[in-house]
């Protein structure tokens, strides 16, 4: 009993210590590239069991870039150097288990602006891929409120 009991444990940490170093060999890429460089994008969590890089693929795939005159001139006042995006999913193993996105944005070390949400129930039972639309919807919330913060003469890093 003892031993199974170890080699279970055993098991466990090899797991954890396997996604662990493949978040870690994954480092950031670049976004929403324009002629000042883009975005990098870090992207951490976990969903439900599935492997990091499924979680990662369905975010890039959900990330929206900055549109529109105001957004693209607020985007203007971070982009040099690029900025990071930090974009953080979590849902708990288990069928209908909340989940939440978070997304941060950096620029020079600085927080300049983020957004949370709750998962939609549908993202909270279906596969990773799932959750590209709420990531969309987060990502224009944090772009219009960027745009909204600059345009009533806000700054830029808070």
């Amino acid at each position: 009993m003892r031993r199974m009991l170890l080699a279970c444990l055993y098991a466990a940490c090899h797991v954890v210590l396997t996604t662990q170093a493949a978040r870690a060999e994954s480092g950031p890429e670049s976004i929403c590239a324009t002629d000042r460089g883009g975005i990098r994008l870090h992207v951490d969590g976990m969903y439900g069991g599935y492997p990091h890089s499924v979680l990662h693929d369905a975010v890039v795939r959900g990330v929206s870039c900055p549109s529109g005159a105001a957004q693209l001139h607020a985007f203007s006042l971070i982009a040099d150097p690029s900025p990071h995006l930090r974009i953080s999913v979590t849902r708990p193993i288990g069928q209908g288990q909340q989940g939440a996105i978070s997304t941060r944005l950096f620029s020079k070390g600085h927080f300049v602006i983020g957004e949370r949400m709750s998962l939609s129930p549908l993202a909270r039972s279906q596969s990773p891929f799932s959750v590209t639309s709420d990531i969309n919807l987060t990502m224009a919330r944090l772009w219009e409120d960027l745009a909204a913060r600059i345009g009533h003469g806000g700054p830029v890093i808070p």
